[in-house]
């Protein structure tokens, strides 16, 4: 990732594609990670981006130390 002026905002995609391709086309379906640390989602940050179905969400850590899910 390059520097920029935003360098404190990080993207974070999600891919909602499932495991019923896989098991169409004869793979065994991916296991996907669903826990996740916040310090490994945020590396730092105090706000990030998830896309999701042509929309973005901002998931921010408050003062106060919790999370808020804004669209």
């Amino acid at each position: 990732m390059t520097p920029t002026a935003n360098s404190q905002k990080r993207r974070l995609s999600l891919s909602t594609s499932g495991p019923s391709r896989s098991i169409l086309a004869g793979k065994p379906p991916r296991e996907a990670k669903t826990d996740f640390d916040s310090r490994e989602l945020f590396g730092g940050t105090r706000q990030i981006h998830i896309h999701h179905n042509d929309e973005t969400y901002r998931l921010s850590i408050t003062k106060q130390g919790k999370l808020i899910l804004t669209k």
